[in-house]
């Protein structure tokens, strides 16, 4: 009986531990919030978890958070903020491939790319630091960037 359980035990997958858990609700969260258009709290909610990540998986919550802020600085009318923090998004992805969580990788900076490309394109004196924030920038809000898992990693 006693190797009965004990060769059970190997069958049946062991539960998610409450950090597992808690990074798959957390992750599936900040991925609602994103497609809601509330990057803010989604870039909140993927802190949490990227706190405690760690090697290529860290680089990629930092990317998924800093996609978030460069759409959240669009909103805000900050185009230095778009730049600055689009550059280094882009970076956090270097090495993942193409998808990297069930997130198609490649897709989101593509489309977040071209979503920001007019706000890129701005006369230089639209990133002098002197200049106001809260301005309209030129962008189609209708080709916002969304994500939609090609697969779940926590299934």
């Amino acid at each position: 009986m006693v190797c009965d359980l004990w060769c059970a035990s190997f069958l049946v997958p062991a539960p998610m531990s409450d950090h597992s858990s808690d990074e798959a609700r957390l992750f599936h969260e900040g991925i609602r919030l994103f497609n809601e258009d509330d990057w803010f709290e989604a870039h909140e909610v993927w802190e949490d978890i990227w706190h405690d990540a760690s090697g290529p998986k860290k680089h990629f919550y930092q990317g998924l958070i800093q996609c978030a802020v460069t759409i959240e600085h669009v909103r805000r009318g900050n185009p230095r903020g778009v730049r600055n923090v689009w550059a280094n998004a882009q970076k956090k992805f270097v090495g993942l491939g193409d998808v990297y969580m069930g997130v198609p990788v490649r897709r989101l900076l593509d489309t977040t790319r071209r979503f920001i490309l007019p706000v890129l394109e701005l006369d230089a004196e639209w990133f002098n630091p002197a200049q106001p924030r809260g301005r309209k920038l030129p962008v189609d809000w209708e080709q916002v960037p969304r994500i939609t898992l090609e697969i779940d990693p926590f299934s």
